[in-house]
């Protein structure tokens, strides 16, 4: 990549907190309360970052000691195995365009409720086009947006929790000492751990961060758990304002009970809608970078690596986008898609993480001076510890499944197989070895070696 301005720990946490606060927060805190009650919520939301903290832990070793574009799909092809890099690229390319789709739908929902005569699959279209040519003039443009964004959001939420903690009529006190059932706060943690994901978006644009091995878990930590309090205020407000929780539907109607019209527009057009948006933006962001990471290996065509004058992989961007919007133009079955990607998805996840125990082979002296210098049989209990996570989310995806997602998603590995065939072949007769350039070192790994080299025999 060429010499630009990276981005700074700062736009990284602001980043992350942009990329964990959705939408959903505000209708699955309301679920969440109902499952535990007033008692517990505000912990769980705490435990529910540790679980996060714990399963993304392996990612975030391998993005210490190996930071790349592309994040997993770069260490499954050059620390396990190209082919099942090649499955997780597939994965990125159906999960990423569906999840656009889903939030900007998401944006348009919202967004019928100050202008409702606009078409919603238009707005949705509309502010996916938007984020995505913003997202092509470069990095720091893309994070000086989502900075502005997380600012007008925190002060959105900020109204809520501060305006809504002088009406609280229990304390937080009485709220923490509670006692509750083991049994529903899992199940409620299976809710609250899904609002505190998407962090590990950073991940996937290492190459364009300032020194990625140590301010990308910085970041993730501090992101990750700032908006875990900042959820768990929130609880507190709202059990505290309105003590027949079971009557809430969503956060709107707690702060009306506080607010004033205006704030209260504020708090939904800056909160709900804004929330959504900076997912958005870290969303095509992530993704295209592993398009971009797959391309430059030859699974995907050579125009989908090009870089345009602001460092920025507009093809790969504008692929992931125009995916999305013809999903949405179309009414595909976004939940459809996402969970026949899921499964394998997840089953990936416990490989993804075993890539650690290839660190002390490959890349012994990176590995001993990373940031995250945590002892190889610690990461290892982690790994099992995650990969077991990732396996009982994975069982409550299965449960959800249908026949005609196991059609379909055998369908789409076909067809993906079929496609990975004869790209092999077509690579191949113009004297290019797909496989094996996913199987060599990347090279900025070499050069962290061999600096992690000398640092190791000058300390010696």
């Amino acid at each position: 990549m060429n010499e630009v301005k990276k981005m700074s720990l700062f736009s990284c946490v602001m980043m992350g907190i942009g990329s964990i606060i959705g939408a959903s927060i505000f209708a699955t805190t309301p679920i969440a309360i109902k499952i535990i009650g007033g008692n517990g919520i505000v912990l769980g939301f705490i435990l529910a970052a540790i679980f996060v903290f714990l399963k993304t832990l392996p990612e975030m070793v391998l993005i210490s000691v190996l930071p790349a574009n592309g994040a997993s799909y770069m260490h499954l092809t050059r620390l396990v195995h190209p082919y099942l890099g090649i499955i997780h690229a597939f994965n990125q390319l159906a999960i990423g365009p569906m999840k656009v789709a889903t939030m900007a739908l998401t944006f348009s929902t919202y967004f019928a409720m100050l202008f409702p005569s606009i078409p919603e699959v238009l707005v949705a279209v509309v502010i996916t086009i938007i984020f995505t040519i913003i997202t092509c003039y470069g990095i720091q443009i893309s994070a000086w947006v989502q900075n502005v964004c997380v600012f007008v959001l925190l002060a959105a939420i900020g109204t809520y929790i501060f305006g809504g903690w002088g009406h609280t009529v229990v304390s937080l006190k009485e709220v923490i000492t509670s006692t509750f059932e083991l049994t529903k706060m899992w199940a409620a943690m299976g809710i609250m751990h899904g609002s505190l994901i998407g962090a590990n978006a950073l991940m996937y644009i290492a190459d364009e961060i300032e020194n990625p091995g140590k301010n990308i878990p910085i970041a993730f930590l501090i992101s990750t758990f700032l908006t875990a309090i900042i959820y768990a205020s929130m609880a507190y407000v709202t059990i505290g304002v309105m003590l027949d929780f079971y009557k809430i539907d969503n956060l709107a109607t707690v702060a009306g009970k506080f607010m004033s019209p205006g704030m209260l527009t504020f708090f939904i057009a800056g909160g709900a809608l804004l929330a959504v948006v900076t997912s958005i933006n870290s969303c095509i962001l992530m993704f295209s970078r592993s398009h971009f990471a797959a391309a430059r290996d030859g699974l995907f065509p050579e125009s989908i690596m090009k870089l345009n004058k602001y460092n920025a992989p507009a093809n790969s961007i504008w692929l992931n986008s125009l995916i999305a919007i013809l999903a949405m133009v179309f009414g595909f079955n976004l939940t459809d898609v996402i969970n026949i990607t899921s499964i394998p998805g997840l089953l990936l996840s416990p490989i993804i993480f075993a890539s650690i125990f290839m660190l002390p082979k490959y890349f012994p002296n990176s590995y001993k001076t990373s940031f995250l210098r945590i002892p190889h049989w610690i990461n290892c209990v982690i790994v099992f510890v995650a990969s077991a996570l990732c396996l009982v989310m994975g069982s409550s995806v299965l449960a959800q499944m249908k026949p005609k997602n196991y059609l379909l998603m055998v369908g789409f590995y076909i067809a993906a197989g079929t496609y990975t065939y004869f790209r092999i072949r077509y690579l191949k007769n113009k004297g290019v070895d797909m496989v094996q350039n996913m199987k060599t070192p990347y090279q900025p790994w070499l050069v962290r070696e061999e600096a992690a080299k000398k640092e190791l025999a000058n300390k010696n």
